[in-house]
This record gives structure tokens, sequence and C-alpha cells, in this order.
């Protein structure tokens, strides 16, 4: 999955590729600050960054808008268990914080363009 973030665009964030589970990226264009990024996250989650460099930055994003974004966007049927599975192998590594509802799992900020 990625997670298409612009703080220029209309909808500053997009979810793509809902149905790759076996990855999860946000990518924002080239140029974009940690503040920029930070301003516009909104219920997609929150910034885990130290310092400006955006590159070395984390979004941990919010398991439930990932999984209503997904649905929204028409999911299949057997989505929820590959998903689950995604977050159990990030649970493994120390990627997924919280429970229930204020679960998140952490993903890389990668600059494109």
């Amino acid at each position: 999955m990625r997670i298409a973030v612009d703080p220029t665009a209309a909808q500053p964030a997009e979810l793509l590729d809902h149905d790759v589970v076996t990855s999860l990226d946000v990518t924002v264009p080239a140029g974009t600050s940690v503040s920029d990024l930070a301003a516009v996250l909104g219920p997609v989650g929150e910034l885990d960054a130290e310092g400006d460099d955006v590159a070395a930055a984390h979004v941990r994003v919010a398991v439930s808008w990932l999984r209503d974004t997904a649905h929204a966007e028409g999911a299949d049927a057997g989505w929820d268990e590959r998903f689950e599975g995604m977050l159990a192998f990030a649970g493994q590594r120390g990627w997924v914080t919280g429970d229930a509802d204020a679960r998140t799992v952490r993903a890389h900020v990668v600059p494109v363009g």
C-alpha cells in the first residue's frame, strides 16, 4: 500500500494500491517539508520525525483509516485477513502501537520526483 500525500492538493492524502498488503509507505513530493507534511495528515495519522529531514521521517498511520479507506475503495472479501497478516508481521518488528481503534502502524516517508 502507498499513501500519496501532497500538501498542495485539494485532497492531500490518497490511498493507492490498497490490494498490496506486503508494503506500506507514504510518498510526498520532493521538497515537502516536515511541517507541511504534518499539517495535512489529519485522520491519516501522526508524523514521527526527528529534525527537518522528511526522508528520515515516518508516519504512524491510523489502522482504522487504512481499513475504512480500503473498504471504501472496494477491498475484496479476503482483504481484512491479508491486512491483519501484514499488521502481525509489522507488530513483530515493533511497528504497531496502540490497541483496538487506536492502533497505528509505522510507514516510511519517501520523497518522489
